[in-house]
């Protein structure tokens, strides 16, 4: 006999009587979005790897008898076992390093530095380098960066130097901006077209661990181009907005804080000239009140809220202290062509009012809307 559930005197329905009602919903889920063809996944083991933010210098961290040098920067790079693979012990890795600079003006067009380096790894093996050549414990010395900060690009090869499909790499990346604050982020990553080694691709019997070659063009330049289009032997595409948390800058009364904005295009000839970009963006207070404003920036940049943004984004003028920023969709002069956005957003805290005077600080990696923006990266 089917049990009768019952509840003030009435008759419940039992799960085995609903069964043809739920059997009957259940199509509906299969509708549930999904993210665009060629969408790169950043959390997943990717081809190319991207860190946001890179500082040159070091700092003295502890204090006492634990006191130690370390770098501003510290970068890992690591990598697994691409899935659907099976890896050879100590299989070799080749990734080769970009060191992209922010320009010394930020509304014009400008020339964006650049300096690479190649560095060797294995599978789940993992390196450790910084750009300033600060002596580390298990460290790999590698070519400075020349500039004081901007964003740093990887992306696997083979012994020729020619990009190739490898969705294994992760990393991070450890910051220290004074000797008692210390921060990290991961990596962003970017996988290669998802097409397999059967289709025919070149073969590269000089690294036996990277079965297939990516494609890229040349540019009347002679320099190598990376082809983030989503395209057949390419890397996948990346988004050009972004949305996320922030906490207003309070440096009148506690707690003190004071928030950063770091962004970065893909859309980038390294060493050669940039055009400006331009971002507008919406922040909301924790009331939804909207103040509108808008930034421009070549290559890399970082922005204080109030200082460097706007000066309404504070506490005071905002009325609460923690909100939300929504980019429109990047563009880029002359044209205002659609153009990738990535990026952090940076907090710092301390006991005295002014972000010079952080002892701590935090980062959040921004939302974005799932819409991808085909881009090629120069590097020359």
């Amino acid at each position: 006999m089917r049990p009768v559930i019952s509840w003030c005197g009435r008759r419940l329905p039992t799960l085995m009587s609903l069964m043809p009602a739920l059997l009957f919903a259940m199509p509906a889920f299969a509708n549930l979005a999904t993210d665009p063809a060629g969408l790169a996944d950043t959390a997943e083991p990717g081809s190319v790897l991207v860190y946001p933010k890179f500082s040159t210098g070091s700092v003295i961290a502890g204090s006492g008898a634990g006191a130690f040098v370390a770098p501003r920067t510290e970068i890992e790079l690591g990598a697994v076992c691409p899935a659907g693979r099976t890896c050879a012990v100590d299989e070799p890795i080749r990734v080769r390093v970009h060191w992209v600079c922010e320009p010394p003006a930020q509304n014009s067009a400008q020339v964006c530095q650049e300096t690479d380096f190649d560095v060797n790894l294995t599978v789940n093996g993992k390196i450790r380098f910084n750009p300033s050549r600060v002596s580390m414990d298990g460290g790999t010395d590698v070519t400075p960066a020349p500039c004081a900060r901007g964003y740093a690009i990887a992306w696997v090869i083979d012994n020729f130097g020619r990009p190739i499909k490898y969705d294994g790499l992760i990393g991070d990346a450890v910051m220290r901006n004074t000797p008692t604050d210390l921060q990290s982020y991961s990596a962003l990553a970017i996988q290669a077209w998802p097409g397999t080694t059967d289709d025919p691709f070149p073969s590269t019997p000089s690294n036996a661990g990277s079965p297939s070659l990516i494609l890229t063009g040349v540019d009347t330049s002679g320099a190598l181009v990376l082809p983030f289009d989503g395209g057949r032997r390419h890397y996948q595409m990346v988004t050009g907005q972004i949305s996320g948390d922030v906490r207003y800058d309070q440096d009148d009364a506690r707690p003190f804080a004071d928030t950063f904005l770091i962004l970065l295009t893909l859309d980038v000839r390294s060493n050669l000239l940039n055009q400006p970009i331009d971002v507008a963006l919406d922040f909301y207070n924790q009331k939804e009140v909207l103040e509108s404003t808008a930034i421009r920036f070549v290559c890399w940049t970082q922005r204080q809220l109030s200082t460097g943004i706007d000066s309404n984004l504070t506490r005071t003028i905002m009325l609460t202290p923690k909100g939300v920023v929504v980019s429109g969709q990047a563009v880029q002069e002359p044209g205002f062509t659609a153009v990738t956005l990535l990026g952090l957003i940076q907090t710092t805290e301390g006991d005295v009012g002014g972000s010079a005077n952080a002892v701590r600080s935090y980062t959040n990696r921004p939302s974005n809307n799932s819409i991808p923006v085909a881009t090629s990266f120069v590097a020359f």
